[in-house]
């Protein structure tokens, strides 16, 4: 057989070929070396050590499992476990449900998330940005900084429970106009009807998509480039007209003004009357501060463009036109939507916001800026800037919020904030809280990089999550603010000593800083099969792959994994254990004697 790294670079350069109709691709499925390369791809996530209704996690992956698995495949007796529902807590105090499904479930699922990627990503619109190799929420809004330049309308696409509302009916179709290969359709099948438990109760699924399933984001994509493609390629060819060249012109309105100020000007320099003088320059002045606040462009009726991006259901339109213009564009969307989707456009949350206010979309407040404002060019002459950039901003609740979810602040209402200590984090170490708060600042700051005022959001947010920080120090060591400062203080701030291998360490609390930052690590669009994402064996593939205990040095051994969850929960009190913390793995490949040695040791 074929290496998966084989079968996945020839899928992909097929794909390039807009007419191209896969086959055969269910046989993949009996390959051992694809069930090596998935296992390597999930097994680092958090999820990989939480079990399903069977029980099983990374742990129970060995080579008994691959051929248990793949003789099921051969006769399509493998029927995927129903998930496992349990509810995670949301930020706004409510709860969301989450699918688990079995750990054999989500090795298969991931064989058939890379096969079904190397389809489909050649073919999906530059438009689309979540859930894709190389895109992120970054990309998305990078590329509305970029492109979105003078749009006068905005429209806040939102989609009513899109990942519970999917047709299997709809997407199973859509998968055939690809895949000719029942065998692999009738999988899907049985991953989209396999339900859920909940409650020790089992509940069958109609309609959406796997609860929690790794194939869940790449069948979504799959289903929504419908909508890519009914914009791109049919919505705005018809919406799109005239030259922006010929069609947007300098208003004459500000041309007749800025000639009648020149004339004014000279008046001024020519006129010997005092009085007279100081008449001509306060209506000089006036008439200034009117050219000032005029349009430079005239508004143009025959230019027309339509902008779009989407992440997962959430999508941007940017419309340079009319708000009547917006209107019928919603209009085709949801007929769109309902009539070839069976999804519904919600009338309420898909706003049309004029460019500008803010329109919300992935967090940042997005608008067009207006500057009227002269500045001097690098010839030192005075002018003003005609172009309309797009403004990314972080919005003005999001420091509120983010206080209120953490129980920063004694009063939120409050005219000044006071913070306080966060009760639930005293039974950490004074190192884990410093550090438990500059994860939270990096975070944010990480994430809202882009934006115009990140700098005076994140110093605001900083000053109380450093007071609430130093609070919950001291409420843990039953001392003051004052003291705390005075006992971690080192040159220019303050933070937790603690020891290395090296020596010792200083954490300082975050002080480097919130500097604007744009860069988004993109690369540039590529028509091409992009095969190099499949090249290469990981090192774990190729520890798998040797058929060597790592414990005993048997060779041509079936192999199992021990495997936990995260390295700080290795303690270094066993000699397996030290043997991981050297290594700095969270696997270990065994014979299977060593595996029930090494884990009924950990059972103890």
């Amino acid at each position: 057989m074929q290496n998966s790294e084989t079968v996945l670079i020839n899928l992909s350069k097929q794909s390039s070929k807009k007419e191209y109709v896969f086959d055969r691709l269910y046989r993949n499925l009996y390959n051992p070396d694809f069930y090596v390369k998935s296992f390597g791809n999930i097994y680092k996530n958090d999820g990989s050590s939480t079990a399903g209704i069977d029980g099983e996690t990374a742990s129970n992956f060995s080579e008994k499992m691959i051929q248990d698995t793949i003789e099921k495949m051969k006769n399509e007796s493998y029927q995927p476990q129903p998930a496992l529902r349990v509810y995670i807590p949301k930020k706004n105090g409510d709860k969301r449900p989450l699918g688990i499904p079995t750990f054999v479930d989500r090795v298969v699922q991931e064989i058939c998330r890379m096969i079904i990627e190397a389809i489909y990503e050649g073919r999906f619109n530059d438009t689309s940005h979540g859930f894709r190799p190389k895109r992120s929420c970054h990309t998305a809004l990078s590329e509305i900084d970029r492109t979105y330049t003078g749009v006068n309308w905005f429209i806040e696409g939102d989609i009513k429970g899109f990942f519970d509302n999917i047709n299997h009916q709809i997407l199973i179709g859509l998968l055939r106009k690809t895949i000719k290969d029942e065998k692999f359709i009738r999988l899907m099948w049985k991953f989209l009807k396999a339900g859920y438990v909940e409650d020790f109760k089992f509940n069958k699924t109609y309609t959406g998509t796997p609860q929690g399933g790794i194939i869940s984001p790449i069948l979504a994509n799959i289903y929504l480039h419908e909508l890519d493609t009914f914009i791109m390629k049919q919505l705005k060819p018809e919406f799109d007209k005239g030259d922006r060249k010929k069609d947007q012109k300098r208003n004459p309105e500000y041309r007749a003004l800025e000639y009648q100020l020149s004339r004014w000007k000279r008046k001024i320099d020519l006129c010997d009357n005092d009085e007279e003088r100081l008449n001509l320059i306060n209506e000089y002045k006036s008439m200034k501060r009117k050219h000032s606040n005029m349009k430079v462009i005239s508004d143009s009726t025959g230019f027309k463009r339509i902008k779009y991006i989407r992440y997962a259901d959430d999508f941007l339109i940017g419309i340079n036109g009319s708000k009547k213009d917006c209107e019928l564009v919603k209009k085709s969307l949801t007929e769109f939507l309902e009539n070839k989707l069976e999804l519904e456009l919600s009338q309420d949350k898909t706003l049309i916001t004029h460019s500008s206010k803010s329109a919300r979309f992935l967090g940042y407040d997005i608008s067009v800026g207006n500057n009227n404002t002269a500045y001097k060019n690098k010839n030192g002459v005075k002018i003003r800037n005609a172009r309309r950039n797009i403004r990314l901003m972080v919005p003005k609740d999001m420091i509120k919020k983010i206080i209120t979810d953490h129980n920063m602040v004694k009063d939120i209402n409050a005219e000044k904030w006071m913070p306080v200590a966060r009760n639930n984090l005293i039974q950490f170490s004074d190192l884990e809280i410093v550090n438990i708060y500059n994860a939270e600042i990096r975070g944010l700051y990480n994430y809202y990089r882009m934006a115009e005022n990140v700098s005076i959001k994140m110093w605001q947010l900083h000053y109380v999550m450093e007071y609430s920080c130093i609070k919950t120090l001291a409420g843990k060591h039953r001392s003051s603010v004052h003291k705390m400062f005075n006992k971690y203080r080192l040159n220019d701030g303050w933070g937790i000593k603690y020891q290395t291998k090296n020596g010792e360490a200083f954490c300082y609390f975050h002080n480097k800083g919130f500097v604007r930052n744009r860069v988004v690590s993109k690369d540039d669009p590529d028509k091409k099969a992009n095969v190099a994402i499949f090249k290469g064996r990981t090192e774990l593939e190729r520890r798998i792959s040797a058929k060597v205990c790592e414990w005993c040095g048997k060779e041509n051994v079936k192999f199992e994994i021990h495997h936990v969850k995260r390295m700080k929960d290795l303690k270094g009190k066993e000699e397996w254990e030290i043997k991981m913390i050297a290594r700095q793995r969270k696997t270990l490949v065994l014979c299977r004697d060593c595996h029930r040695k090494i884990a009924h040791g950990a059972r103890k």
